[in-house]
């Protein structure tokens, strides 16, 4: 369900009045792969800001869109030690005109004690887009934790594999624990940095 129109998770103007924002509940995977709320203390909001610079709207990526945001089930085998507490959230975004990539900020409860937004690349390697090597970062925000990334459309992060205007990503708001970043994982969970 849609954030009201009242709603202003990232600190600018109402949710529903913008297109390039979406917030909606998600539920918390416990057990792991859960995909529908057992009851409201189960789930917890989230929001993604497309085209947004520190949470909010850049004023040169105007006409970024969100089409889809949506929680999936968590994949089966992840690395050791990583653990998804919201599962997949997959997303569609198209690109504000002129752009060939495309930055976002999701905002979580800072509680579920992630440190990153993870995704696989097209090779199956998890990485953190909210980290310095990826040009991202994590911040606390209006009590809300801030993990922002960028996208290229058409690069590793992108599923579709197309430059076409449109992102579409599965990723996850993740928490490693930093002792076993930099360390190879095994073979069935892929590589991660």
């Amino acid at each position: 369900a849609d954030a009201a129109p009242a709603t202003d998770n990232n600190n600018d103007t109402p949710d529903g009045t913008q297109t390039a924002v979406r917030s909606t509940s998600v539920v918390l995977s416990s057990p792991p792969g859960a995909s529908q709320p057992a009851d409201t203390a189960s789930s917890t909001p989230v929001t993604l800001v497309a085209g947004s610079q520190d949470g909010s709207q850049d004023p040169d990526s105007s006409g970024a869109r969100i089409t889809r945001l949506e929680q999936e089930d968590a994949p089966a085998e992840l690395p050791q030690g990583m653990e998804m507490p919201l599962g997949l959230l997959s997303f569609e975004a198209t690109l504000a005109t002129g752009r060939s990539s495309q930055t976002f900020s999701l905002y979580v409860d800072p509680a579920l004690g992630v440190n990153g937004y993870w995704a696989r690349d097209s090779a199956g390697h998890w990485v953190n887009l909210s980290s310095a090597p990826y040009g991202g970062k994590v911040a606390h925000e209006g009590g809300r934790l801030r993990l922002d990334f960028e996208i290229a459309d058409g690069g590793p992060f992108d599923a579709d594999g197309l430059a076409n205007g449109v992102i579409t990503a599965p990723g996850a708001a993740a928490r490693m624990p930093l002792s076993l970043m930099g360390q190879t994982p095994d073979a069935a969970g892929g590589l991660w940095f």
